[in-house]
Formats: structure tokens, C-alpha cells, sequence
């Protein structure tokens, strides 16, 4: 816990130098350190106290104790014999106030239940530990995702940069040839209203962008001045899917937790053994008398009735049946999500080829549009129709790059891909 606590320490003291230097690895690095991985690292430790617990009820328990006893009628400080009894005199182990001061032990020598909840223990640890690194990793996820699509913020909001000034070009010729009487005043009103909307887009860019920033900052406790580049190293590993095992570890223990309820019903044997001194003064002479007495035993239990056993297989069953449907339903939907990402992502990449080709042949149409509007071959509104058509192929190109890189980041939360060996 120590531990834990110093790297956050540490991840907090270097986040202002971080903010500068920041690379996805350096990102990715920092999820280990924020509070929701120590979360996941505290449930993973009580996973493993509570299968320790467990083996903790097959040791034997010894306690001392001391005691007073006060009766209205003397009794025994210890069985007694029948000759001592015939003995003249002789101060007997009986009072009405007695103390005592002695250990008691016990001990489970063998009850079934028990290794088999042993073993449902282990399962639940197991299963935190998976769930650990499935965290992790999804919020590894969260981290690309984000930048990705800041990424596509800053560029959509650079298109938009350069379509601002390109019309603001635009405008300083029809200024002119408004001056001139070449051209009518609603035209500049017509530019400068297209202006107008094109500042409260980029405001409404960098609104989403804030929220992206600190995002980021909430996964990593990194604050990003800009976004940081990103490469694909390696491809996706596909396999298993990763996010069904820690399901797959508790519908087990499930399974274990029916099989212990029904245990329940077997017998168990225990040792129990006990070791008293007792003293007091005998009712009959009023002499002290101290005495020892100790005890050893090995017993069955034999259960015979108790409908409360029943009642426990039942909702054994029933919890068992809750994560057998939940397994089967995530199991069901993860798959076909699976494949979906992965079409989806080879469409993607196609997309990005002619969403390129897209930009360049809008970006040609717009330099013939600018010498038709001076040639007054077209209308303001058809050279404007031109402006947006090359904003949105760039917009289109970078939403579809921003896509891909969701769809691999979820892509490896499904199949358990550690992000840093996929970005960089």
C-alpha cells in the first residue's frame, strides 16, 4: 500500500514535465500509477485474504481463560472419584465460589466443505486478477481513444483554420470589386456571415477538445497542452477473448460454491481438548483446594436435519445459473462485436485511401472554383459550395483515421492486448 502510494506521489510531482514530453508510452505508463489501478490492486489483495481465510479455518484455535463462578449450591471444581469421597476429613472439590484459569483448543480434522471452498476462493482471486489487467487495459483503451480523437479535433479545426482564411482571401478581392462597383454589397454579407458560422465551429471544437483534455488527464493525471502522434506498431492478436475470463473464473467458483452447499450435509470431525486449574475453598472444612483437570476429544458431527441447508444449494444454484447466463449473453455479444471491429477496420483503412484521393481532387476543384468566382463564371454560393466540400473531405479523412483507432483500441480490450505493444 506504501508502495502504491509513493509512485502516485511521484506520477503527481512529474505530471507538470510530463505535460510537455508526453508520448502515448508516457501516457500508457501513467494509467498503472492513477487511484482506479490501486482500486483494482486492493481487490486483487482482498481476493487473496479471503482465500486465506478460508485456510485459516483449518488450523486449530487455542485460547486461555480465566473465570469466577459463584453458585448457590456447591459444586465440583472437577469430576470426583468415589474413594475420595470415602475419605475422612479430607477436604472435598466442592464450593459455591470457584475460580478457574485453564486454555481450551479446537481443531477441524476433516470437514469437506471446507476444500472446496477453498478452491472457490482461489477462483474468486484469480478472477480479480484477470479483472485487474481488464481494466487496465480498458482504460488503456479509454486513453487512445481520447487521443485519437483529439487528434481529429486539432485537424478538423486546422481545416477549418484554412477554409477561414482561405474565403478571408476570397473576401479581400470582393471587397475590392465592391469598391470598385464590380459587385454587389450582399456579397460581402454573404461572406462574412459563412465567417461567422465558421468561428462558432471551431468555439464548438474547442469545447469537445476541453472535454478530451480532461479526460486524458482523469485516466493518465497528465494535462495535455495538444495531442500526441500515434503509430501502429503490430497488428491485433486475436485468440480467446480475454474479457469472458474473469466471468469464466467466477461461473467456476459458481459451480464450487453448489458443490460446498451440498457438503454442507457431510459429516465433519473435530478435535477439541481443554486444560482447567481450579481453586476455592471446600464447602465441608473450609480448607484450599486446588486442582487440575484436562480433557481430549475426537468428535462426528453427523448432520441430520437443518433446512437451512437447502435453502443454501438453492441459492447456490440460482448464483451459479446468474453467471452461467451472463457469461453465455457477454460471450454471445463480444464475438460478433469482435468480428464487426475487425470488418470494420479493414473498411476503414480502404476508406482512408479514397477519403485521401477525396482531399486532393476537392482541393483542385477549389483552386478552379476561385478563378471562376473572379471570372464571375459562378455564383458566391457555388464557390462556397466548393470551401465546404474540401472542409469535409478533410473532416471525413480524419473522422475515418479517429475511427480506426477506436475500433483497435477496443479490438484489443476484447482480445487482451496490452495497448503499449500496439501504439507508440
Amino acid at each position: 500500500m506504501r508502495t502504491n502510494t509513493l509512485k502516485m506521489g511521484i506520477s503527481l510531482l512529474l505530471a507538470g514535465h510530463l505535460a510537455h514530453a508526453a508520448s502515448i508510452t508516457t501516457l500508457l505508463d501513467a494509467v498503472k500509477h492513477r487511484p482506479q489501478s490501486t482500486l483494482d490492486a486492493l481487490e486483487v489483495q482482498r481476493g487473496a485474504l479471503g482465500e486465506r481465510r478460508i485456510s485459516d479455518k483449518f488450523m486449530p484455535k487455542l485460547d486461555a481463560f480465566a473465570g469466577y463462578e459463584v453458585y448457590n449450591r456447591p459444586s465440583n471444581l472437577r469430576p470426583v472419584l468415589p474413594t475420595e469421597m470415602q475419605t475422612p476429613g479430607a477436604a472435598l472439590p466442592f464450593s459455591k465460589n470457584i475460580s478457574r484459569l485453564g486454555v481450551q483448543f479446537s481443531w477441524p480434522v476433516f470437514v469437506k466443505s471446507l476444500y472446496t471452498l477453498k478452491e472457490k476462493a482461489s477462483l474468486m482471486h484469480l478472477a480479480a486478477k484477470d479483472k485487474k489487467r481488464l481494466n487496465l487495459i480498458q482504460r488503456e483503451a479509454g486513453v487512445v481513444g481520447a487521443v485519437a480523437y483529439l487528434r481529429y479535433m486539432e485537424s478538423l479545426k486546422g481545416a477549418l483554420l484554412t477554409k477561414k482564411k482561405s474565403i478571408l482571401a476570397t473576401r479581400k478581392k470582393v471587397a475590392l470589386m465592391v469598391k470598385e462597383g464590380r459587385a454587389a454589397q450582399s456579397q460581402l454579407l454573404t461572406l462574412d456571415t459563412h465567417i461567422n458560422e465558421l468561428k462558432m465551429n471551431i468555439i464548438g471544437i474547442d469545447q469537445q477538445t476541453n472535454s478530451l483534455f480532461a479526460k486524458v488527464e482523469t485516466l493518465t493525471g497528465i494535462s495535455l497542452k495538444h495531442s500526441v502522434p500515434l503509430h501502429q506498431k503490430r497488428h491485433i492478436k486475436e485468440g480467446k477473448i480475454f474479457a469472458l475470463l474473469p466471468l469464466e473464473k467466477k461461473l467456476r467458483a459458481s459451480k464450487a460454491g453448489i458443490k460446498a452447499a451440498k457438503e454442507s450435509y457431510y459429516p465433519t470431525l473435530a478435535m477439541k481438548g481443554s486444560y482447567t486449574h481450579s481453586n476455592a475453598d471446600a464447602y465441608n472444612n473450609d480448607e484450599s483446594v486446588n486442582t487440575n483437570y484436562g480433557m481430549l476429544g475426537l468428535y462426528v458431527n453427523i448432520p441430520l436435519y437443518d433446512s437451512s441447508k437447502s435453502t443454501a444449494v438453492e441459492e447456490a444454484k440460482l448464483d451459479y445459473y446468474k453467471e452461467r447466463s451472463l457469461i453465455d449473453d457477454t460471450r454471445d455479444t463480444l464475438n460478433v462485436k469482435a468480428k464487426e471491429l475487425s470488418h470494420e477496420i479493414l473498411l476503414l483503412k480502404r476508406s482512408f485511401g479514397l477519403a485521401q484521393k477525396s482531399v486532393k481532387e476537392q482541393k483542385a476543384l477549389l483552386k478552379v472554383a476561385k478563378v471562376s468566382l473572379e471570372n464571375k463564371m459562378i455564383t458566391q454560393e457555388e464557390y462556397l459550395r466548393y470551401e465546404d466540400a474540401l472542409a469535409n473531405a478533410k473532416a471525413n479523412l480524419y473522422k475515418i483515421d479517429a475511427q480506426k483507432w477506436q475500433d483497435i483500441a477496443q479490438l484489443a480490450v476484447i482480445y487482451g492486448n496490452n495497448l503499449k505493444g500496439i501504439v507508440k
